[in-house]
């Protein structure tokens, strides 16, 4: 193998750590969205509220499994595993540029979706001795769908971020705090721009490295 070959070798397999991480940081940004969801899991509208965070995961398995894969390719310049690393990086190249697009599509809606979780779980909120609410103000410093007056005179502890009783929630604490509505789609929005613009830039990546593959599966046939 020349030193071209040789250079675009050792760049294939630098560019593939990167995927072998891009792919655990899906992972772990997937599972962190799908967990916050887990908080709502009697409620009706979680189903579809899961299906971008599961996509996520599924996505970031893949691609850490590819990266891996290649990087062992790539070591032990092998054509043929090589040639078939390319074609599973185009496939994922596809899938990615579809979730960024879809991602960019599905965004108001399911921020939509997640502001209405909220308000279906403060409709609950009493129901069977459950308060779902109390988990949401806790996490997110936030008080009521609006703000502290949802609850008229019976202002919750967890709006002070207490949940044992004998404590004393102050009106300073909860009046400061802003309504769960806003802070929990603020949450999602700062989430799925991370996941589209980052998939959108991961999926070049992987054009990039399809073209590069292509071409070291060449330069290996004719070595």
């Amino acid at each position: 193998m020349n030193c071209l070959s040789a250079t675009v070798k050792y760049l294939l397999y630098l560019l593939n750590v990167v995927f072998v991480a891009g792919g655990i940081l899906l992972l772990v940004v997937g599972s962190i969205m799908l967990s916050d969801i887990g908080t709502f899991d009697s409620f009706s509208d979680t189903v579809n509220g899961r299906t971008i965070p599961i996509c996520i995961i599924v996505l970031g398995c893949i691609i850490f499994v590819v990266a891996f894969i290649g990087c062992s390719g790539t070591i032990r310049e092998n054509a043929g595993c090589t040639t078939v690393y390319a074609v599973c990086m185009f496939i994922l190249f596809a899938l990615q540029l579809a979730l960024s697009i879809w991602i960019f599509v599905e965004y108001d809606n399911f921020v939509e979706k997640m502001g209405n979780l909220v308000d279906t779980a403060f409709k609950e909120n009493d129901s069977d001795g459950r308060f779902p609410m109390d988990t949401l103000q806790q996490s997110l410093e936030c008080c009521g769908v609006k703000d502290f007056t949802d609850y008229g005179d019976k202002v919750p502890l967890s709006c002070c971020g207490y949940l044992k009783q004998g404590e004393t929630c102050e009106p300073a604490v909860y009046t400061a705090r802003p309504g769960c509505r806003e802070k929990f789609t603020d949450f999602w929005k700062s989430n799925m721009s991370l996941i589209s613009w980052g998939s959108l830039i991961i999926a070049l990546f992987e054009l990039t490295i399809f073209v590069i593959s292509c071409c070291l599966a060449s330069a290996m046939r004719k070595r």
